[in-house]
């Protein structure tokens, strides 16, 4: 079982995931792609993906987490993701 949701946060679009672990513990992740990527006739869209190490007992529990993470990494610009649009000219 899983949960998604989507946060827009300064630029960035945050594709959060909760998921269950087979022993019942739960765990969260996200995905974060810049909104600029976004664009018409874009073929291919960079992201990054971060792993939340921490475990939750409860999906609504590891989604907050995913959610809050999300914001305070895209407000920082930590992402991983080099800043800055991307070149479309370039194929």
């Amino acid at each position: 079982m899983s949960e998604r949701a989507v946060v827009d946060e300064n630029g960035y679009l945050c594709f959060c995931e909760a998921y269950e672990e087979p022993q019942g513990v739960w765990r969260a992740l996200v995905r974060f792609e810049r909104k600029s990527d976004h664009a018409p006739m874009k073929t291919h869209i960079p992201g990054m993906t971060h792993k939340i190490d921490e475990t939750f007992a409860t999906h609504h529990e590891a989604m907050g987490a995913a959610k809050a993470y999300a914001r305070y990494k895209a407000s920082q610009d930590e992402t991983g993701l080099r800043t800055g649009q991307a070149d479309l000219s370039n194929g």
